[in-house]
């Protein structure tokens, strides 16, 4: 039993166990202390006459399939010339257009989806007190023309009597002082007709307010466009200042010019300086996915928005289509501006 012993022994010692580079590196996990467990069983079994060499290896595990995606190189950026940003159509010019004065509605002529033409009439508001105001003008204009009328006659007598003084004067049957007094008299009338005549302009002015004041109860469109939206219904007031805690209307309805229609986006500030005015675009909208409109880049407006670090960028479309509506979503994407070097001297 002594060689055997000493056989064992000897095995023993050349029992070893593998284990790989990066395995050495770290603390082996807490399930690799078990084949250290196999092996004092295995020396047991040894020692009862079982004599048997192993080589024990532990293999690593296999990675997560994390971990290889992180050490995968990351994904290249879109290799693209172009810029996108998304934005809306926007009209250049709209209006609500509302009244100068207070006034009660009293009809409204037109409807949304209408289209109208500069001057055409929209509304009306109650314009009894204005009318009143004109009749009483435009009579006080009369009552002025009627004593500039009267003054003239009186004049025109008094000249008379002036001229028969001074021939009677010339044989001697008129005093010298009657035939002043006639002269001061007919001076006299002429300074009244100037008057009065001064007093006519002054009617015919407060009439023209008064008829101007008139028109301000009608309601014109400024410029031609379509009806987008009725603001006000008949008999509510309608004053050019917003009052009367929320019941007082500033407009009667807004107005679009449909061929001012343009895009406008918002570019992050990072890549404003990939877009030039006069840059080329192309502009989808939502609404008609697949259709592709030409734009040009307008204006960049010199400011930007520091909660979004946005600068908003205006477009014109080159030829605008009856289906674009304004405040429809929009994308654009800018074509790439030419460098310096591609830049024609």
């Amino acid at each position: 039993m002594s060689g055997s012993d000493g056989d064992l022994r000897e095995r023993l010692r050349t029992l070893r166990i593998e284990r790989s580079p990066e395995a050495s590196a770290t603390p082996a996990p807490r399930r690799a202390r078990r084949p250290m467990r196999a092996l004092a069983a295995l020396a047991g079994a040894a020692a009862a006459g079982a004599a048997a060499v192993l080589v024990f290896t532990i293999e690593r595990p296999a990675a997560p399939a994390a971990a290889a995606a992180a050490e995968a190189p990351a994904a290249a950026p879109i290799a693209s010339g172009s810029l996108i940003a998304s934005g809306f159509i926007v009209p250049r010019r709209a209006a609500t257009v509302g009244s100068q004065i207070t006034g009660q509605l009293r009809s409204i002529q037109v409807t949304e989806g209408e289209h109208v033409v500069a001057g055409q009439v929209v509304a009306y508001l109650d314009s009894s007190l204005a009318d009143s105001a004109l009749a009483a003008a435009r009579a006080q204009v009369r009552i002025a023309a009627a004593g500039v009328a009267a003054l003239n006659v009186q004049h025109g007598e008094a000249l008379r009597v002036v001229a028969r003084g001074e021939a009677l004067k010339a044989r001697g049957f008129v005093t010298m002082a009657s035939l002043t007094a006639n002269r001061a008299q007919a001076g006299t009338l002429a300074a009244q007709i100037a008057e009065a005549s001064a007093n006519v302009a002054a009617a015919r002015a407060a009439a023209d307010g008064a008829a101007v004041a008139v028109g301000r109860h009608v309601i014109r469109a400024p410029f031609a466009g379509v009806v987008i939206n009725k603001n006000a219904e008949v008999g509510e007031v309608i004053s050019p200042i917003s009052a009367g805690g929320g019941f007082t209307r500033t407009g009667v309805i807004t107005l679009v010019d449909m061929s001012s229609l343009g895009a406008e986006v918002d570019v992050n500030e990072a890549y404003i300086s990939q877009v030039q005015p006069g840059q080329r675009a192309d502009l989808n909208l939502d609404a008609y996915p697949g259709k592709t409109f030409e734009a040009v880049v307008a204006a960049i407006v010199p400011s930007a928005d520091r909660n979004r670090a946005t600068v908003r960028v205006r477009l014109d479309i080159a030829s605008l289509d009856p289906r674009m509506l304004p405040q429809m979503a929009a994308k654009v994407t800018f074509h790439r501006a030419p460098s310096n070097r591609e830049t024609p001297r």
